[in-house]
């Protein structure tokens, strides 16, 4: 089942899913932690999940051809193994699931005021089964695909969304005397870069993915971070960070208040941006999804890829139907960002010591 990729569609995986959900709320959430300076906030955990994309790009090219869940195996015993296997299955099925019932709710309350939530659910799932199906190597290309169009597309709307801005509004730029409260406020930024841990379970090849896998990857998180940068100073440009804190939705209530007549028939930049928006969401839905079915898979071998496709779909339609308000499903997306720490963090860093440990690295 191992698929590999080549360094290119590795990085638009990473972009794939980790531009996805996160980014709408991103302006509000720093805004209200970090104020004007909230672009270096964003820096800061730009940084920081350098580091990590490293560290775990770095266990796939020491244990070339080999998933987390066989280079666990490997150094750590099949117990402790089954032990990191149903963390990161959680960790993928909850956050698909829960992102699949916010983004319904988010179309519902914008674009589909008398569509059912479990409508748009049920079409999110069903969409998602059939890509998942086609397997890693379909998932990548639409990951190239889209994630050329959406970073066009961004960095035309940022650009058109700054345009009718005001400077005054973003500044001061940076105050050194609030540098402690930029750097607290660099947590925030940890949930839009939540994702990373896909790298755990695409095989590198020695062809394929030579040491250029490392300049891929951390090329792709640094475009990311100031696609992030961008998009918050053109947000607080038009809204101030007075107003901005008042919207969950922010970047979508930015857009929303910009017309701009030279564009013609593209002039509502919100159209575009809902568009843009639902394909970064897409590409994010399917990777967390394929994630969960993929480590699944792995545990439990006798039955096909597919059946337990099928199976984790029609349970996760069920779950994300529990929660039955807004905050509720926030409250779990949240504890979703903080699990992320042993997804993203713990687990990696305690294979990469054991890796050291056992000198594996040094045998390629």
């Amino acid at each position: 089942m191992n698929e590999h990729l080549t360094n290119r569609q590795i990085a638009f995986v990473i972009f794939g899913i980790v531009v996805g959900y996160g980014v709408i709320n991103l302006p509000k959430n720093v805004a209200e932690s970090a104020g004007t300076g909230g672009w270096f906030s964003i820096l800061i955990g730009t940084a920081v999940a350098i580091v990590f994309t490293y560290i775990i790009a770095y266990l796939g090219y020491v244990h070339k051809n080999k998933t987390i869940y066989e280079y666990s195996e490997m150094l750590t015993g099949k117990i402790v193994t089954s032990i990191f296997m149903s963390i990161y299955c959680i960790y993928f099925f909850m956050f698909f699931t829960m992102i699949i019932r916010m983004t319904s709710e988010t179309i519902k309350l914008t674009i589909l005021l008398r569509t059912p939530v479990w409508v748009l659910s049920l079409v999110f799932f069903v969409a998602v089964y059939y890509a998942v199906t086609k397997k890693l190597q379909v998932i990548a290309r639409i990951c190239e695909i889209y994630g050329l169009i959406i970073i066009i597309a961004a960095i035309i709307i940022n650009i058109g969304v700054f345009s009718k801005g005001k400077l005054v509004n973003v500044r001061p730029f940076f105050v050194l005397e609030d540098i402690q409260t930029y750097i607290k406020a660099s947590v925030v930024t940890i949930f839009p870069f939540i994702g990373l841990e896909i790298l755990t379970i695409i095989p590198f090849n020695k062809k394929e993915n030579n040491k250029k896998i490392f300049k891929y990857s951390i090329f792709m998180i640094g475009a990311i971070g100031l696609l992030y940068v961008s998009a918050y100073e053109a947000c607080i440009a038009v809204m101030g960070v007075d107003s901005i804190i008042h919207y969950k939705a922010a970047v979508l209530a930015t857009i929303r208040r910009v017309d701009i007549p030279s564009l013609q028939f593209l002039r509502r930049l919100d159209g575009i941006f809902i568009i843009i928006w639902i394909m970064s969401i897409f590409c994010t839905l399917i990777l967390c999804a394929y994630g969960s079915i993929f480590l699944i898979s792995k545990l439990i071998k006798k039955i096909s890829f597919n059946k337990i496709a099928f199976f984790v779909i029609i349970i996760a339609f069920i779950v994300s139907q529990v929660p039955g308000t807004i905050d509720q499903i926030q409250t779990w997306l949240d504890y979703i960002g903080y699990s992320s720490v042993f997804t993203i963090v713990i687990i990696p860093i305690t294979l990469l010591i054991i890796t050291k440990v056992k000198k594996y690295d040094k045998k390629i």
